[in-house]
């Protein structure tokens, strides 16, 4: 039986909309413990992703000598890396893996056919299938 990215991906996901404040952005990936996450639109369709580095981008700009951030600049709408780079739920473990590793992905969305974003596939999900594997044999 061939491992498709529906039978690997996470469903529960964290997202943040496209307009939130970086305040959100930087809550969402310290407390759930992420290094990014899918920017969608109102009606759930992936417009992008939003990384650790995006948001280090953004305010990166904007130290100054004191090495101090304005405070109105955690209210600024976030900057995050459009078009995202997405797979089918059905595209293959070996089409995933190889994705990885040639891009050095971190996480792959995964969106149905009208584009609206239905999971993620993470290292750690490959992790898992690597370890069940190595277990069973």
């Amino acid at each position: 039986m061939k491992t498709l990215a529906k039978d690997i991906m996470s469903t529960e996901l964290i997202c943040i909309r496209r307009g939130a404040p970086i305040s959100e952005a930087l809550q969402l990936l310290i407390n759930h413990k992420i290094t990014g996450m899918p920017v969608v639109d109102e009606t759930g369709k992936m417009v992008g992703i939003l990384s650790e580095y995006d948001i280090i981008r953004q305010l990166s700009g904007h130290l100054c000598d004191r090495e101090t951030l304005k405070n109105e600049l955690y209210s600024a709408p976030i900057e995050f890396t459009g078009e995202p780079r997405a797979i089918q739920t059905t595209t293959s473990l070996s089409v995933i893996v190889k994705k990885f590793v040639n891009n050095k992905y971190r996480r792959l969305p995964v969106v149905d056919e009208e584009q609206r974003l239905v999971g993620m596939v993470t290292r750690r999900d490959l992790m898992r299938v690597f370890y069940y594997r190595a277990t069973l044999s």
